[in-house]
C-alpha cells in the first residue's frame, strides 16, 4: 500500500474523514456532530468497540484493539496490525488526550506500516471555550515536525452557529468553507458555502429535524443549482424505543423521491449496534448492495461485505463503565433507572454532566432523580464539605 493511502487510513480511523485530501468533502459529518452537542442533541447510538477485525478482497487481514481508561472509560488508544500473509505486524495506532470532563484535546496517529517503527503521522489537536469547542487544527507530521493542513474554528450566537474552515498556505491560514447552523424549534438548517470571487457561494443544505428526544429523525440534502436549491437526498431514521433498526435513504428522481439504500442494524441489551446490513434497491426489491455505509458492523457469527472488506466487532459490556477503585465515593445503582444514591463522607454536593461537559443537573442531596435523563453514559462529580471534588461515569439504563 502507497504511503499516501496508508495516511488517507489512518485519518479515517482518526478523524472520520478520508484524509487531508478530501477533508472538505466530508468535514460537514463532523461539524454537525459537534454543532448538535452543542444544541443538546443526543447521538443516535452508542458504539463501544473492544476488537475490530476485516479483510480485504485481496487478502490483507486487519485487527484493531481499542484500550479504555480504567476508571473514566475514555477510548486512549487504537493499536491495529495487519497480516499480508507473513504472520501479523505492527501498522498504525491512535492515541487520544482528553481533559477532565471528557473532552478530547488531541488525537494523534502514529504509523509502523514502512519502517517497522511507529513514527508520527497525522494529529487533531481540540480547543475549547468553557465547555464549547472552539477550533480544531489538523497537522501532519513533515521533516521531523508538525505541519499545518486545515482547521475549523467554531462560533456559537444562540440558535446559530457557524464553522469556518481555513486552509494552511504555508504561512498564513486562508478561509475556504463556511457552514452555519441555524436552529428554529425542532428543525436545524445547515448551510454550506465556499469562497469564491472574494464572496460566498451557496454550495449545498442540509435540514435536519429531530424528534422530542432530542434525536435526529431525518436529514433533507439540497443542492443549489442556478438560483434555487433543489432536492438530493432523504435519509430517514426509523427509530424504536433508543435505537433505529432501520435507516433509509431515498434519491429526488426531478419529481420525487427514489428508493435508494436502506441500512439494518441489530442491538445488544445495552442498545449497542453488533450488526449492519447495507441493501440497495434493485427497482423492485432490496438487495445486497455495496453502498455508503459509516460504520460495518459483525456479530461474530456472520458478516458483511462493503467495498470488498469482511469486517467482524466485539463490543464492551457498558454496565460496568462505573468500576472506579479510587474514587471516596459509592454510587448505586448501576446501571440506574429512576434515582441514584450517593454514599460520601463529608457530602456537599453532586453535579451530573454529559461527557462533553455540559452541566444537566445537581443535587445538595444524596440521591438524585435521574429519571429524566436518556440513556447513555454520563459524569457524576462529587463534592466535599471542602469543595474537593471527585468524579466517576454513571450508566443511565
Amino acid at each position: 500500500m502507497k504511503k499516501g493511502l496508508f495516511t488517507l487510513a489512518i485519518l479515517v480511523m482518526a478523524f472520520g474523514n478520508v484524509g487531508f485530501a478530501q477533508h472538505k468533502v466530508n468535514l460537514k459529518s463532523d461539524a454537525m456532530s459537534n454543532v448538535l452537542k452543542h444544541y443538546g442533541v443526543r447521538d443516535a447510538t452508542t458504539l463501544v468497540p473492544e476488537v475490530a477485525t476485516w479483510e480485504t478482497a485481496y487478502g490483507e487481514k486487519y485487527r484493531t484493539v481499542y484500550t479504555y481508561d480504567e476508571y473514566d472509560y475514555y477510548l486512549i488508544e487504537e493499536y491495529t496490525k495487519i497480516d499480508e500473509g507473513d504472520g501479523w505486524m505492527d501498522y498504525y495506532m491512535i492515541n487520544y488526550e482528553y481533559d477532565f470532563y471528557g473532552n478530547l484535546l488531541e488525537a494523534v496517529a502514529k504509523s509502523a506500516y514502512e519502517t517497522g517503527v511507529m513514527e508520527n503521522e497525522a494529529r487533531a489537536s481540540y480547543t475549547y471555550d468553557g465547555d464549547q469547542l472552539s477550533e480544531v487544527i489538523y497537522q501532519e507530521w513533515e521533516n521531523g515536525a508538525w505541519e499545518n493542513e486545515m482547521k475549523e474554528v467554531y462560533n456559537y450566537n444562540g440558535d446559530v452557529t457557524t464553522v469556518l474552515y481555513w486552509d494552511w498556505n504555508g504561512s498564513n491560514w486562508t478561509s475556504d468553507e463556511l457552514y452555519t447552523y441555524t436552529r428554529n424549534g425542532n428543525t436545524i438548517e445547515l448551510v454550506m458555502q465556499y469562497m469564491q470571487g472574494g464572496a460566498w457561494q451557496n454550495d449545498e443544505k442540509e435540514i435536519i429535524t429531530l424528534n422530542f428526544d432530542e434525536r435526529v429523525t431525518e436529514i433533507l440534502d439540497q443542492d443549489w443549482v442556478g438560483s434555487s436549491w433543489v432536492n438530493d437526498e432523504l435519509t430517514t431514521y426509523n427509530y424504536e424505543g433508543n435505537v433505529f433498526p432501520t435507516k433509509t435513504i431515498k434519491e429526488w428522481d426531478g419529481s420525487d423521491w427514489e428508493d435508494h439504500q436502506k441500512f439494518e442494524y441489530t442491538y445488544d441489551d445495552n442498545d449497542n449496534a453488533v450488526s449492519g446490513l447495507c441493501l440497495g434497491f434493485g427497482g423492485y426489491d432490496w438487495v445486497s448492495h455495496d453502498g455508503d455505509i459509516e460504520m460495518v458492523f459483525g456479530n461474530g457469527e456472520k458478516s458483511f461485505e462493503y467495498y470488498g472488506y469482511w469486517v467482524e466487532v466485539e463490543y464492551v459490556d457498558l454496565t460496568s463503565v462505573n468500576e472506579n477503585a479510587t474514587a471516596k465515593f459509592m454510587v448505586y445503582p448501576i446501571p440506574a433507572e429512576d434515582e441514584i444514591q450517593i454514599q460520601a463522607e463529608g457530602f456537599q454536593k453532586a453535579e451530573i454532566y454529559s461527557l462533553t461537559g455540559q452541566k444537566l443537573m445537581e443535587s445538595l442531596v444524596e440521591k438524585m432523580n435521574v429519571s429524566s435523563l436518556s440513556q447513555g453514559v454520563y459524569l457524576l462529580k462529587v463534592y466535599n464539605q471542602s469543595g474537593k471534588a471527585e468524579a466517576q461515569r454513571i450508566v443511565v439504563k
